[in-house]
């Protein structure tokens, strides 16, 4: 009995939810909406999609709720409107937010020398009695395994004899703040957020193969103002970290590098940008109008300056984020496979470079496992929705999440260990 599947299983199962969802994944760049149905035995189908530039939020950060919200409700009018229904609850996916991971340990005596149900729940208990970091909440809390007398990678421990019972969990929290300023602005459009997520683990949860969650892989979001990382292996996340760096990033170094204004430097990335193209590599030169100039006086720039200026962003946000994998003691990763994914992920080269730079085999992850995507949004930028979508329909119902109903009230977080126990313990046979 398999008391706790691999999220690669649990993507490939029947649902643990029905009905339509709506997911509201917020970045730096853009406002994703997108509105699914599933009847809880296929894969959900898109009913709707609404994109939205983003505003009012810099680098992860809200620094406008008025300007966030009209995005949001733009957001979500396009997708109702595409879908024909209107939604009343939302998932809201997060990037930046301050968010940050830990293992969390915990053991019970087992009374009889029998693991029982009881003892499971007891263990369980502990973590949602232990109080959140000040100014923090939880995220996610998601089991990665159990251990009973000090031999760990135990799936079910139920019916097994020993005196300590143990549990290893990887907790994600975020920003009290930064939420409660997100919410705010969901709910001018009116609005309930059903849950937070994490954007980085929504994006694993859409793009990894099953073999990745497996033996073990690293995704990387390269967002348009949070570059964020998540590490999986044994099938679950263990770790994920971000910085405040992303594709904006590299426009502002191009904008400032080369004196031209900021509209003129996101055009010529997207046009003829490249991380691997170097200076002398190409006869082409790039005619750019300079910042403050008359338009009679522009700027010609050999097309391998601007990869030069690329490059050197994209280096440092990558050895930034790779250090603190090491530094949590995840060294182990740097032998694994690495999967981009974000918008600014898809700049040409890309690919080529972060494997040349790490050393690891590399590819552009793109998010799977729904119905009814276009072409243009089954690509790595929108990975994060799609995992939401994900989310919503399994994980969130079975994971250890702290939600605002289980903060208010005990009998709220009774009820969820008593899914968690059934979806592992009892329906674990059949799964």
């Amino acid at each position: 009995m398999n008391v706790m599947p691999r999220i690669s299983g649990l993507l490939g199962q029947s649902k643990t939810r029905h009905g339509t969802v709506g997911v509201l994944d917020i970045g730096t760049s853009k406002v994703v909406c997108m509105i699914a149905h599933s009847d809880g035995n296929a894969q959900p189908t898109i009913r709707g999609i609404g994109q939205h530039a983003s505003a009012g939020i810099k680098r992860g950060e809200v620094v406008d709720i008025a300007a966030l919200s009209l995005a949001v409700g733009k957001a979500v009018e396009a997708a109702e409107r595409m879908a024909g229904l209107s939604i009343e609850r939302v998932v809201v996916g997060l990037s930046g937010a301050g968010q940050s991971s830990q293992i969390r340990t915990h053991q019970v005596d087992v009374a009889s020398g029998e693991v029982l149900e009881r003892d499971i729940r007891r263990l369980l208990h502990l973590d949602f009695d232990e109080p959140d970091p000040e100014g923090r909440s939880i995220l996610h809390r998601l089991p990665i395994e159990f251990s009973l007398d000090g031999i760990t990678g135990i799936r079910n421990p139920q019916g097994m004899f020993g005196q300590t019972l143990g549990i290893k969990m990887c907790a994600v929290d975020a920003s009290s703040t930064a939420l409660r300023n997100i919410r705010m602005a969901v709910e001018r459009n009116h609005l309930a957020v059903e849950h937070y997520a994490a954007n980085i683990y929504a994006a694993g949860l859409s793009s990894l193969l099953e073999d990745e969650r497996d033996l073990g892989a690293t995704v990387i979001e390269i967002g348009g103002g949070v570059t964020s990382l998540a590490y999986f292996t044994d099938g679950e996340l263990r770790f994920i970290e971000s910085i405040p760096l992303g594709g904006a990033s590299i426009t502002n170094d191009i904008a400032r590098g080369l004196s031209i204004p900021i509209e003129e430097a996101e055009r010529i990335k997207t046009l003829k940008g490249s991380v691997l193209a170097a200076p002398g590599d190409s006869d082409e030169m790039l005619t750019l109008p300079m910042l403050g100039q008359d338009t009679d006086m522009p700027l010609s720039v050999e097309l391998g300056v601007l990869g030069e200026i690329i490059r050197a962003r994209v280096e440092e946000i990558l050895e930034m984020l790779l250090l603190r994998l090491e530094k949590a003691g995840y060294s182990s990763a740097a032998s694994q496979r690495v999967i981009l994914v974000g918008g600014a992920a898809q700049l040409p080269g890309m690919r080529e470079f972060v494997s040349t730079m790490i050393g690891r085999s590399v590819r552009l992850g793109r998010p799977a496992g729904v119905i009814g995507l276009a072409e243009a949004t089954a690509t790595s930028a929108f990975a994060s929705p799609v995992g939401l979508i994900h989310y919503s329909y399994i994980r969130q119902h079975i994971e250890l999440a702290q939600t605002d109903a289980l903060i208010s009230g005990k009998s709220g977080r009774i009820s969820q260990i008593g899914n968690w126990f059934k979806y592992y313990i009892w329906d674990g046979g059949s799964r």
